[in-house]
């Protein structure tokens, strides 16, 4: 199931175009999602957000309806834009067409479910749209936690999506660092990862962050034409898309020999980093890791400089739950794929984090990024 990294690229050295599973994978999702509305009690939902309807469809747009009824399976509405691919890709659900004013023809369906299932996270206008012309919405059930769920712990093929995302960030950077010079700009830099994103992958996973000297304490600096100079840190956080899933990495490096305050930092949080992962079991909750790495970075005296939580949840979006934070009380279980990345920012000084992508196991966790993280491979004389 795996892909490995040539299978990524086409001839001319690019990736090649975006594929989606097979549709057993999508009809198995569905009916884990049918069962899921039918212990809440739910005859039926309508799933109105984009990143929900690709997850349960596998189809990507941005219009349309999904309505899942519990009983009867999955009907999909879209505009004249869509229904042409929709009728080709999506041989598991019947697809109608959304005609120009005229109310959407699922519309009517829900009409008839007794408990109506809606996405509370989606736009209130557009809620309270449907819910003119369907009446049950009124009292209808949130089902955006049972959605979390589902695509919290990730099947197999996810699990290779997922792998084949985070190499290719692996690659992107291997690819990257040998062309790191002192006098190149941050932003010069950030470019380098923007191109090499459509390279590697199908796009950047975010916005890459690239910090140089005491920019590296803010945690989500902007990059701009700070110049990276000899013994000067760099941070850099990216990630590439592939097949419509993320990777996100974190890597430190110092151009030269950097002050004696970055060496000491990276290695507190070097540790925070390693002794998180080594204490990631499937039962934990998400508080009771990020506690692993915050009380390592606080013993060192650093505990007020990590203001973030250690981790969230990747997949076909950049964030996803469950995290690895101070007030997380959901449970981990094998199969979720979550980021490990403690950081210390000192304002006006220093800053780093570490960041991996680690896929929770039966018994821990592997560590699904390769790019190395201790200080020496990345100390490099120019």
């Amino acid at each position: 199931m795996a892909m490995e990294m040539k299978d990524a690229t086409n001839e001319c050295g690019y990736a090649r175009p975006p594929r989606r599973f097979p549709a057993e994978e999508y009809e198995r999702r569905l009916k884990r999602f049918r069962a899921a509305l039918a212990k809440r009690g739910v005859d039926g939902a309508l799933v109105t957000r984009a990143v929900s309807r690709r997850y349960l469809t596998g189809f990507d747009s941005s219009a349309g309806i999904l309505a899942v009824s519990v009983d009867e399976g999955a009907v999909f509405s879209v505009d004249f834009r869509y229904i042409v691919m929709a009728r080709k890709t999506l041989p598991f659900a019947r697809c109608l067409l959304k005609r120009p004013g005229a109310d959407d023809p699922v519309l009517a369906r829900a009409a008839k479910w007794g408990r109506v299932g809606y996405e509370e996270g989606d736009s209130q206008s557009l809620i309270r749209r449907l819910a003119a012309k369907c009446p049950a919405l009124e009292n209808g059930v949130a089902i955006d936690d049972d959605l979390a769920a589902l695509r919290a712990v990730k099947s197999p093929r996810e699990i290779a999506a997922l792998r084949a995302a985070v190499a290719q960030g692996d690659a992107l950077c291997a690819d990257i660092l040998p062309r790191i010079r002192p006098g190149m700009t941050e932003w010069a830099l950030r470019n380098l990862f923007r191109a090499g994103a459509d390279k590697f992958g199908h796009g950047e996973s975010f916005d890459t962050i690239v910090c140089a000297g005491r920019n590296c304490a803010e945690c989500h600096h902007e990059p701009d034409l700070t110049v990276i100079r000899r013994g000067s840190p760099v941070l850099m956080d990216f990630g590439v898309v592939l097949d419509g899933y993320h990777s996100d990495m974190t890597r430190c490096i110092a151009v030269g020999k950097p002050p004696s305050l970055f060496g000491e930092i990276y290695a507190v949080a070097l540790e925070a980093n390693l002794k998180a992962i080594d204490g990631i079991r499937p039962g934990m909750t998400g508080a009771e890791v990020d506690a692993i790495a915050r009380t390592v970075i606080a013993k060192a005296g650093y505990g007020e400089a990590f203001g973030h939580s250690l981790g969230h949840s990747v997949g076909l979006e950049i964030h996803e739950a469950p995290n690895f934070s101070q007030g997380e009380t959901r449970v981990i279980k094998p199969g979720m794929v979550i980021t490990v990345e403690p950081g210390i920012y000192l304002p006006g000084r220093a800053g780093v984090r570490i960041e991996d992508v680690v896929l929770v196991t039966r018994n821990g966790c592997e560590v699904l990024t390769k790019t190395g993280k201790e200080m020496e491979v990345w100390e490099t004389q120019r």
